[in-house]
């Protein structure tokens, strides 16, 4: 599993969130997807332009190829719901191990180059690239800034005025594998809003709430870990154990799970300390997002952050600060 990715320091946070509440919008919050799902169309856009807002999704051709999301869907989250679409790559490989035995040259004419002919030719317009699994070299993120104008660089908290000189974004992961409570993402908001900047959050999937299950911890014994009450895991997901899922203002290691019978959860490595007993757990799809936290998510930037694709961001100027004086808390 992916580590924690940080931790919003309470002094900073105390010192920019005085700007931060509801009232003129300030800032902006780019969303992202990756991979290709149905239910981006079907569920997930719906959601979003409800609230007024609009998204980028990434694209993997072998999910074109096996039918997980069409071209047609794709052209009508960018025709009826303003999304952008842009290349996740042709088959999903990690990058920098591709090139270490292939080269760079064949990764682009393999990798890059036929994903986006495939997306143009179908009348999208692409121009951003999100590498599989967020890994590159400088090597490759000058190669794919001749073909492009962004890629996202991971990082622990996703604020930025735009796309940076290099063709980077920054971005910050909302699924399970890397969870962040929804009150952490609020504050994420808020320092967005206070300094009227634009936050950068990706996902895969948004799924009901059904499909998580939240208990308590009653017995702990090396992989096994007990609950209140079953769990039922579904099918070929990769599911994990957050262990605290009570903790309210810190991004979380989140544990593999193999299997779960009734309420005993077997682990992929033996549970560390803290998955405690008395501990509130939150178990389900490593690469999902419960659809209460994102109605949330999305209710509180709506009041607060104006929703930008990531083509949208160059064009963008920031607002003087003078502009402000005087605006609501």
């Amino acid at each position: 599993m992916n580590k924690a990715i940080g931790i919003v320091g309470a002094a900073v946070w105390l010192g920019l969130v005085a700007a931060g509440g509801a009232g003129e919008r300030r800032g902006g919050l780019a969303l992202q997807f990756d991979d290709g799902w149905h239910s981006w169309l079907t569920d997930v856009a719906p959601l979003v332009q409800a609230h007024g807002g609009t998204a980028t999704a990434f694209v993997n051709d072998k999910y074109l190829e096996n039918g997980r999301i069409t071209l047609d869907e794709l052209r009508r989250l960018q025709d009826e719901y303003g999304w952008e679409i842009g290349t996740h790559t042709a088959n999903h490989y990690h990058a920098p191990r591709y090139v270490q035995a292939k080269g760079l040259d064949a990764w682009l004419a393999n990798e890059l180059d036929p994903s986006l002919q495939r997306l143009r030719d179908a009348g999208l317009r692409v121009n951003a690239l999100v590498f599989p699994f967020n890994a590159s070299t400088p090597e490759l993120e000058r190669a794919v800034a001749t073909r492009v104008g962004s890629f996202r660089r991971t990082t622990p908290l996703a604020l930025a005025d735009g796309v940076r000189p290099d063709g980077s974004v920054p971005g910050t992961s909302i699924d399970t594998s890397q969870y962040a409570p929804i009150e952490l993402m609020k504050k994420w908001i808020d320092m967005a809003h206070a300094r009227g900047t634009t936050l950068f959050l990706y996902g895969h999937r948004v799924l009901p709430d059904a499909a998580f299950t939240t208990g308590r911890v009653v017995a702990v014994a090396g992989t096994a870990v007990t609950l209140d009450r079953p769990v039922a895991l579904e099918a070929g997901e990769e599911n994990v154990l957050v262990p605290d899922a009570a903790r309210r203002q810190s991004v979380q290691d989140v544990l593999a799970m193999q299997s779960a019978d009734g309420a005993i959860l077997q682990l992929a490595e033996p549970a560390p300390a803290t998955v405690a007993v008395g501990n509130w757990v939150l178990v389900g799809p490593a690469y999902g997002t419960r659809q209460s936290d994102f109605e949330e998510l999305l209710r509180y930037a709506a009041e607060r952050l104006d929703f930008f694709t990531l083509a949208d961001i160059p064009a963008r100027s920031p607002r003087p600060a003078a502009a402000h004086a005087g605006a609501g808390p």
